[in-house]
């Protein structure tokens, strides 16, 4: 059987059901943040080694095709 509730109580479970709401979307905020600056220290870190995987690929190609070409000094 169905449990009938008096208004008091539905305005009561109605509060608590929307500050549990308010508590998880404040929650769900703060940590889509911390995802979000976890990916852009993930992608900082990416570049970096990126660009100084490059720059030593390009020098080592660099010095090969100097080897190969046999440059006077």
């Amino acid at each position: 059987m169905a449990k009938i509730y008096t208004r008091q109580e539905v305005k009561r479970r109605r509060i608590n059901f929307k500050i549990f709401a308010g508590i998880y979307d404040f929650i769900g905020a703060v940590a889509g943040i911390v995802v979000i600056v976890a990916c852009a220290f993930l992608l900082s870190a990416l570049i970096n080694w990126i660009v100084r995987d490059g720059q030593e690929s390009f020098a080592s190609l660099w010095k090969i095709f100097q080897d190969a070409v046999i440059i006077p000094k």
